[in-house]
C-alpha cells in the first residue's frame, strides 16, 4: 500500500514541476505590464506542491 502511494505522489510531483517550469517559461516569454504581479505567488505555491509531494513519496518508499 506504502508503494502505490508513493507512486502516486510522486507522479503528482513529477506533473507539478512540469507546469511550474512550462508556466514560468510561459510568463517569462510572453509577461508584460498587463500581467497579475500575484503569478509568481502561485508559482512559487506550485512549486511548494511540488516539493511537499516529493518528500511525501520518498517517506512512503522508505
Amino acid at each position: 500500500m506504502n508503494y502505490l502511494l508513493g507512486t502516486i505522489f510522486l507522479l503528482l510531483s513529477i506533473w507539478q514541476f512540469v507546469m511550474f517550469k512550462r508556466s514560468l517559461t510561459h510568463f517569462k516569454q510572453q509577461g508584460d505590464k498587463n500581467t497579475s504581479p500575484f503569478i509568481m505567488f502561485a508559482l512559487w505555491s506550485g512549486l511548494l506542491f511540488a516539493i511537499t509531494f516529493l518528500g511525501i513519496a520518498i517517506s512512503c518508499f522508505f
